[in-house]
């Protein structure tokens, strides 16, 4: 026992670096403490296996990759506190499933600083140096005997049920990843047969004004832009001249939210029956089957890549369109395809003979890293921003970002110009998929759920008619109304005239019959009472 415990000490340089690298840069917190309790326990239950090898290869081999599965493990929940004032949640956990490599090293270079720089440098010193001096103990570890290793299996087990039963679970990066990855795992499978199931398994699906008029429906899905940075929402700076100058003719709605800070929760609800009571109805039908149900053909024309170890959830959604096409390229380094190489694939299909189309344009948007989703022609806001949180960082991405909502507006008009041309029964819809938090309430630039403000839920959502459209379709418009866009299911719905069982009209923003309902997001906080 005296050489097992010796271990168990080598883990406690990285234990103690961490902590007090936590303490530094951070307030002291019950959350900071709770979390170095966890790390003991999961120390000790990386030691435990090395009590029932006898063999001293395999010994040897046991403890250097439980002591670097470790040290990797505390570096990153380590580092994560630092850049978010948090630790690892199942929704942190989900976007990294659903990234690909470049996407990884995109979110990594825009957050990456000297003291996270520093913090890997030290844990890869301390690590080495450790593993390096321990050689000796793992072998003089002796021959235990049964009553010793029953001992030792029993207070394994209490120490696995006290974690378990008092929480200190939820700290633990290892249990996160193997919980969240089983969940990812299952939710693609099930998604997985919207590529064969076109149609869904609705139940009396039907068009309450079928005719034989040309008919093109467009729905922009927008990416990481904020509501508050639009100038047609009142921004200071006028980031959406091409929109504003249109103004008269949307319905802008002031008062849209999405249920969540990251796209696959948000996209997962938006594009299906899930919503946060009934979040399991996702693999009940998405829209775009409804949609084929009711005899459209659709497209779903991209510039995000089909990412993730199992495709992206999102892009297994997308599949149950009978029209796909990727645009961005699987090269290496941050992804620098520009939304308007959209708009020639984009002006193909709504100008084709096919008379009657639904069309989702996904953008990569004003996602990180800004400076790359515009061109040097967009380079337009240069000057000192309004900002509580004043510094040159600050400064440079409020710019970058700015400018590239900036862009989005001159795509999105583009598009909708393109559709009016067509002079056909039509309607553009736009929304992102979340917003973005910019130095307005927190001293930080992206989204994340684990640290969360106002800003990354509230979402642009305005829709565009064409005169035929306009002339055939009254729609109920009231600006403020409080709506969460995991309803759109019911609204796309109903703008399109499509009916069936599983279509609830009292959901729909555009109906008349329409009922406000608490927006819970993230599926535990009430928007409107959190933030009041």
């Amino acid at each position: 026992m005296r050489i097992f415990t010796r271990l168990f000490l080598k883990y406690i340089p990285l234990i103690v670096f961490a902590f007090l690298f936590e303490i530094f840069f951070n307030k002291i917190n019950t959350f900071i403490f709770l979390n170095l309790f966890e790390n003991l326990f999961f120390a000790f239950a990386s030691v435990f296996p090395l009590y029932f090898l006898n063999n001293l290869k395999y010994k040897r081999y046991c403890f250097y990759l439980t002591y670097i599965f470790f040290s990797i493990s505390l570096f990153l929940e380590t580092a994560y506190y630092y850049l978010f004032k948090t630790f690892f949640s199942s929704s942190a956990i989900f976007v990294a499933l659903d990234s690909n490599t470049d996407e990884s090293k995109e979110f990594l270079s825009f957050y990456l600083d000297a003291p996270v720089i520093l913090c890997a440098i030290v844990f890869f010193v301390l690590t080495v140096f450790i593993l390096f001096k321990s050689k000796k103990y793992y072998e003089e570890i002796s021959h235990y005997s049964k009553a010793s290793k029953l001992k030792m299996v029993f207070l394994f087990l209490g120490i696995i049920i006290f974690v378990r039963q008092s929480t200190l679970i939820r700290f633990n990066l290892p249990y996160l990843i193997l919980k969240s990855g089983l969940e990812y795992y299952s939710d693609s499978k099930v998604l997985g047969d919207n590529k064969n199931n076109k149609k869904g398994n609705f139940i009396g699906v039907s068009r309450l004004s079928n005719n034989d008029e040309d008919e093109t429906y467009v729905v922009i899905i927008g990416e990481s832009t904020a509501r508050s940075h639009m100038g047609i929402y009142g921004y200071y700076r006028e980031t959406t001249p091409s929109l504003s100058g249109k103004k008269d003719q949307f319905l802008i709605y002031k008062d849209v939210v999405s249920p969540h800070a990251y796209s696959v929760g948000s996209l997962l609800k938006i594009l299906t029956l899930g919503n946060y009571e009934t979040p399991e109805r996702m693999f009940e039908g998405s829209i775009i089957q409804l949609i084929n149900s009711a005899g459209f053909e659709t497209y779903w024309l991209s510039n995000q890549r089909p990412i993730g170890p199992y495709e992206s959830l999102i892009t297994k959604i997308s599949l149950s369109s009978k029209n796909h096409m990727f645009l961005s390229t699987a090269i290496a380094g941050n992804s620098t395809d520009l939304d308007e190489e959209l708009l020639n694939e984009y002006s193909k299909i709504i100008n084709n003979d096919v008379k009657k189309k639904v069309v989702f344009v996904h953008m990569m948007g004003t996602h990180h890293h800004y400076e790359n989703r515009y061109p040097e022609a967009f380079n337009k806001f240069k000057d000192e921003p309004r900002t509580n949180f004043k510094s040159k960082e600050s400064f440079e991405k409020i710019n970058h970002y700015d400018n590239a909502v900036l862009y989005n507006d001159f795509v999105i008009s583009e598009a909708i110009s393109k559709l009016d041309s067509l002079k056909t029964k039509s309607f553009a819809l736009y929304f992102s998929d979340h917003a973005e938090e910019m130095y307005s309430d927190l001293d930080m630039a992206g989204h994340n759920e684990d640290i969360y403000s106002q800003e990354m839920f509230d979402i642009p959502f305005f829709l565009w008619q064409s005169q035929k459209f306009e002339q055939s379709r009254k729609l109920h418009f009231v600006e403020d109304r409080k709506y969460m866009i995991d309803d759109l299911f019911h609204s796309l719905a109903d703008l399109l005239d499509i009916s069936a069982k599983e279509v609830d009209s009292t959901r729909s923003i555009f109906n008349e019959n329409f009922v406000e309902r608490k927006r819970i997001i993230k599926d535990t906080i009430n928007y409107d009472v959190f933030f009041d």
